[in-house]
């Protein structure tokens, strides 16, 4: 073989050696979490290209933020585009100041999971965009990137997921999987702007399970023994419907001691945030000491409104957390009975796996229905908040 054959087979084999190199340190592509919190918060999910899967809230200003008109086709949009949207949507609702900014206003703190150095990279995108659009607005704002190693975001993902999916077994599972979860259970709730909704969701859910199994092995028992053993259910799932029927009592209803706070809250909200953007607008020498003390008073307002807030909510979850005992003292003494009856969950895996999946297929609709007016609610109050923010303000606004 001549030299300059051998020269050629060995470059070719050098530069296929370099490709395959190159392919194997090509950056994988990976789902990523994205959060941006201003005092609204939000989360946003995207997809191995960077797209929006889905948006959630993640306290209750964040929902007044994602119910609004601009988000609702933002799926497919990018980070850079929905990041723009979250500061647009907030610059309207005056949680963004525009003009004269105080200390510790206009810091918006973002987190994005996975390879911290792609999620680097995505944050420098994501603020060049929203750097530009404040410069437009003439909005003065600091973004900042937290950055978190990847064993907490695993961990962080966990706790979430306990939330959503406490039945879920999550100690094995890596961070894809474990986004693919979280992905699953936030398009179920994406179209319910209320924490203490998704809460209640979650939670139904999981008890839906729970009946389905009972169901499937009282379905497969005979006469004499199904007789007993749905006796017993019966007491354990009076226990389990009394604790679904404490949360909507306590927090979801419109007349819960929650969501009456909530309401006051929003109100004093809405009278802080315009009076104060009307403040922001002009010099600090053109502020009166009246006008000064008059946003000091709404602020004062507003901080014993939310401190009621949280109060009603410890109250709401006290009675919550009675049930849940009450629920778990109900099971402790259901499980004695089934011991009694020599009955062994395990024995019929196949009948509980194809009745839950038949009740999940359905308990989404079923969800929507059963609580639809309360869903309805939560939409129409962040929608009517919203058309309260930005109008004119006086001092009658503190009344």
């Amino acid at each position: 073989m001549k030299l300059t054959k051998i020269l050629s087979l060995c470059l070719v084999a050098v530069l296929l050696v370099g490709a395959f190199a190159l392919v194997g340190c090509e950056e994988k592509k990976e789902q990523k979490v994205m959060t941006m919190s201003l005092n609204p918060e939000i989360e946003v999910i995207l997809d191995e290209e960077g797209k929006v899967v889905t948006v959630n809230a993640l306290n209750e200003e964040g929902n007044l933020i994602i119910s609004s008109q601009a988000f609702v086709n933002v799926q497919g949009k990018t980070a850079e585009e929905v990041a723009e949207l979250f500061m647009q949507v907030s610059a309207e609702n005056g949680f963004l100041v525009k003009g004269r900014v105080g200390t510790g206003e206009n810091q918006v703190e973002i987190t994005i999971s996975g390879d911290l150095s792609a999620s680097k990279e995505l944050f420098d995108d994501v603020k060049a965009t929203v750097d530009t659009y404040l410069s437009e607005e003439n909005i003065t704002a600091t973004l900042t990137q937290v950055e978190v190693a990847i064993e907490e975001q695993v961990a962080n993902l966990k706790a979430e997921l306990a939330k959503c999916q406490p039945y879920l077994e999550t100690a094995e599972m890596q961070y894809d999987q474990l986004v693919a979860e979280l992905t699953a259970s936030r398009k179920e709730t994406a179209e319910m702007y209320s924490q203490e909704l998704k809460n209640a969701y979650y939670e139904a859910k999981e008890f839906a399970l729970e009946k389905a199994k009972l169901q499937a092995v009282s379905d497969s028992l005979d006469t004499i023994t199904k007789m007993a053993f749905d006796a017993a259910t019966k007491i354990y799932v009076g226990v389990i419907d009394a604790l679904e029927q404490a949360r909507l009592t306590y927090l979801v209803n419109e007349d819960s001691i929650y969501q009456k706070a909530l309401a006051d809250f929003r109100t004093r909200k809405v009278a802080y945030l315009n009076y104060r953007n009307e403040i922001a607008a002009k010099s600090e020498e053109e502020v009166t000491a009246e006008e000064q003390a008059f946003l000091d008073n709404l602020k004062t307002a507003l901080d014993s409104a939310e401190q009621a807030l949280i109060n009603a909510g410890v109250t709401a979850n006290q009675a919550i957390d009675q049930a849940k005992a009450a629920v778990e003292g109900a099971y402790t003494t259901f499980t004695t009975a089934l011991n009694s009856m020599h009955i062994e969950m395990s024995n019929y895996v196949d009948q509980i796996a194809q009745k839950q999946t038949d009740t999940i297929n359905n308990f989404c609709t079923e969800f929507e229905t059963k609580y639809s007016e309360a869903i309805s609610a939560a939409k129409n109050n962040w929608n009517q908040m919203d058309s309260e923010l930005n109008a004119p303000t006086g001092e009658d606004s503190a009344q």
